[in-house]
């Protein structure tokens, strides 16, 4: 006890005044090592042997987690795990129903959250933690600081006139801390009597001398604090919806505590050689403690750098990573098509284009070829900026197959973009004697029938449309070739059940994505698929003219806006909303549609949103194609649509909009010769409120090279935005996140310790099931079964 004392001691003394004694001591780390080797776990071990080489601020962060380890009431009940013997990893697979330690309600709550069983439920992690232990007073409590104080009431009062009316003044032996409500019936202060005690969890605030803290959360029951509280993500859907929030999170809490205790029984299933190498705590103890954290901190917690929660977010990388490779090996162990002429049929295509192909483009389609030599199936990702080409290489492609008799399936996610790709092929290809079909939800009746015909019997050769493609009854005869665009918004399910509409083997398959992904990022993230990149734009395109105004700049904007309409441009103008919200002050598309009718009367104004239905958005896009003027729409025209003539993007509040997203929005002009505009439009008072959001958007503004975007946008958004929104479920990522840079780091870790283990897996047996049970249903792994 007295090294722990020692221990307790020291870490007071570096503390104070703003960590001075600490930024100017040496050997802390080792010193507290030594104290502390028989009290501490190997985990926070291992932090103090790296302390003393760390900057400062990490070196902080390790001194708050050991001072809440040695002063947590509840910091030796820290659960033994390796005393308990170990389960087989199936029987976490355990169905909710089956688990007899929930009642009924319980498991109904879990099934709302789209848990299914044990282990799904275990890895139900939290998305926040708040430290609700009473481990401080008024007097050491900083402005700006979320804490939880044991509190004496001493008065109540009520004053109308004020902005917060009703106020409890409380104190404990250092201070005293005003509570400030809304309340306006001073009645609801009755619950706090002269003398009693309660706890309260706020952010503490001082003015002029005074600290309070504004409507905190009050409890009259301690039991509810002294711990670390974790908050998950709760969907108000099902069981769940009548509760409050603070009921919500309760429940939640209770139900999966309740589980925790199997947290002693499961199985290592990750290598042992890469827990040594990373100091990694066990997989139970780290489930364990993501759930109940008893000593860590809550800024270490929330920024997801614990040693169990690094733990977890590796593990969950390194099992994606394990999948892409064992994916890559089985393609390549598969037979495909061999095509006999393809550098002739692929020049004889180019030869009728009335365009030069980019050298870009050229270099790409000879990666292609290189593919389609080897007798394997090619699963490539192009990526290229708005405008660069992708289609057309697509289109060289798709001829090559066609010419030899075989069917190619080009799938997209939009109606819009199924159309626009349709009339391109057809355009292209039909001259040449091939057949284009398109199949989409509007597509009935003796149409739709008809095309399942020519498509099963081989008439049609070139097949676009949207999931529509995925349909059972829709059978073709030899598809050989599909083409998946926008690929980051379809999921690995849906690819690979497009590629299993091949017969006897697996179709080649080139996915595309306009949205520019770092290439070390795409690598790890797209490890089963080979990348090209076409980084140029076609001989003749000039770059758009990118200018971020203030709304009371408009008229700078309208002027060129006139200009282009009188030298027969066409003009996009686009919405974050579709309609005005109470919640967010913003324009909206509907609303706008009429004040751009009443600035330009006699032109043709059209409005186009998400709402409208596919065979509108479809009239709307081929009457601004044809006569319209301005299109007032919401980001519906972000992927796809191309109207050569259109030469002026206005995307008004663009600070609601990430960079990629405006990058993919703005490359909807420029596509012809002729010079194209994109005005950012955003509020004035972003001048004095927004600094960062004016410095984002100016990088816009300085360029038009859709990859530097990306990686700026990497840095400020994270892959979120480049990736789309469905990101986190694409990926199937419940703790790990891409935005954080040491996440990517892991990343990377994982690709290259799953490059060396996939040679290993017939000898990990939890490894080899866990990952069948994980990626069962979005990937085919009976060949590691």
């Amino acid at each position: 006890m007295e090294k722990l004392e020692k221990a307790r001691k020291l870490i007071q003394e570096l503390e104070e005044g703003d960590y001075i004694k600490l930024k100017r001591s040496i050997g802390v780390g080792l010193y507290l090592f030594n104290l502390l080797k028989e009290e501490l776990e190997p985990i926070y071990l291992n932090l103090l042997k790296e302390f003393d080489r760390l900057p400062i601020q990490k070196r902080i962060g390790i001194l708050k987690i050991i001072k809440n380890k040695l002063s947590s009431p509840i910091s030796r009940q820290v659960v033994d795990f390796s005393r308990y013997e170990k389960h087989p990893i199936e029987k976490f697979f355990i169905p909710l129903e089956k688990l007899k330690v929930l009642d009924d309600k319980e498991k109904k709550l879990l099934k709302a959250l789209g848990i299914k069983d044990l282990y799904s439920a275990l890895w139900y992690l939290p998305v926040r933690y708040e430290d609700r232990r009473l481990t401080t007073t008024i007097k050491t409590t900083k402005p700006g600081q979320r804490v939880a104080l044991k509190l004496r009431v001493v008065e109540t009062g009520y004053d109308p006139s004020e902005k917060y009316p009703a106020f409890v003044k409380c104190e404990d032996e250092t201070g005293t801390l005003y509570l400030r409500f809304r309340y306006k019936d001073k009645r609801a202060l009755y619950a706090f009597r002269k003398g009693s005690s309660i706890v309260v969890y706020g952010k503490l605030k001082e003015f002029h001398g005074e600290k309070y803290m504004v409507h905190p959360e009050v409890s009259f029951d301690e039991k509810e604090f002294g711990r670390i509280l974790p908050f998950y993500y709760i969907r108000t859907k099902g069981e769940i919806k009548a509760f409050s929030s603070k009921t919500k999170h309760k429940k939640v809490r209770q139900a999966i505590g309740k589980l925790l205790e199997y947290t002693k029984y499961m199985p290592e299933y990750l290598p042992e050689e890469l827990l040594k190498k990373y100091a990694f705590p066990k997989i139970g103890e780290s489930l364990y403690m993501a759930h109940n954290p008893l000593y860590e901190d809550e800024e270490s917690l929330n920024s997801y750098t614990t040693p169990f929660q690094k733990r977890l977010i590796y593990e969950e990388l390194f099992l994606f990573q394990m999948v892409l490779q064992m994916k890559r090996r089985q393609i390549k162990s598969l037979s495909a098509i061999v095509l006999s002429e393809p550098e002739k049929h692929i020049q004889e295509f180019i030869a009728t284009l009335p365009f030069e192909l980019t050298p870009a483009q050229k270099t790409v389609i000879n990666e292609i070829l290189q593919d389609l030599k080897d007798g394997r199936p090619m699963n490539r990702l192009l990526q290229g900026d708005v405008g660069s080409g992708k289609t057309v290489v697509a289109m060289a492609i798709s001829y090559a197959f066609a010419k030899e008799g075989y069917q190619c399936a080009i799938i997209v996610p939009t109606e819009i973009l199924a159309q626009q790709h349709y009339e391109s092929f057809r355009r292209f290809l039909e001259p040449l004697g091939v057949k284009v079909g398109i199949l989409t939800s509007s597509v009935k009746g003796s149409l739709r029938r008809s095309i399942y015909k020519h498509v099963s019997t081989g008439n049609l050769r070139i097949l676009v449309g949207t999931h529509a493609l995925l349909e059972e009854k829709l059978e073709f005869k030899n598809l050989a070739f599909v083409v998946i665009d926008e690929q980051h918004r379809f999921g690995v399910l849906q690819r690979r059940e497009m590629l299993s509409k091949g017969k006897d083997t697996l179709p080649h398959c080139l996915v595309m994505s306009a949205t520019p992904i770092p290439r070390t990022l795409a690598l790890s993230l797209y490890g089963d698929l080979d990348i090209s990149v076409i980084d140029e734009m076609p001989t003749g395109r000039k770059p758009v003219i990118t200018k971020l105004l203030f709304e009371s700049e408009m008229e700078k904007c309208l002027n060129t806006i006139r200009d282009e309409l009188n030298k027969g441009g066409k003009v996009y103008v686009v919405y974050p909303l579709i309609e005005s919200s109470e919640k967010m002050e913003l324009k909206s598309a509907v609303e706008s549609h009429r004040y751009w009718q009443e600035l330009f009367p006699d032109r043709k104004v059209l409005l186009l949103h998400g709402r409208l239905k596919d065979k509108e958005k479809e009239e709307v896009m081929k009457r601004f194609k044809e006569e319209g003027d301005i299109l007032v729409s919401t980001t519906v025209v972000e992927v796809g649509v191309d109207v050569p003539s259109a030469t002026v993007m206005v995307i008004e509040s663009a600070h609601m909009f990430g960079l990629s997203q405006i990058h993919q929005l703005r490359g909807r002009v420029g596509r012809s010769d002729r010079q194209s505009y994109c005005f950012l439009i955003v509020p004035d008072h972003l001048k004095n409120t927004d600094a960062d959001a004016i410095k984002r958007l100016k990088i816009l503004v300085n360029t038009n090279d859709g990859f530097k975007i990306a990686e700026e946008d990497l840095k400020l958004r994270g892959p979120g935005e480049l990736l789309g929104a469905s990101q986190s479920g694409y990926f199937g990522f419940n703790v790990a996140n891409l935005a954080r840079a040491e996440d990517r780091q892991l990343l990377q870790l994982a690709k290259e310790d799953a490059t060396e283990f996939v040679n290993k897996l017939s000898d990990l047996e939890n490894l080899r099931k866990l990952l069948i049970y994980k990626y069962q249903d979005s990937m085919d792994l009976s060949y590691i079964a």
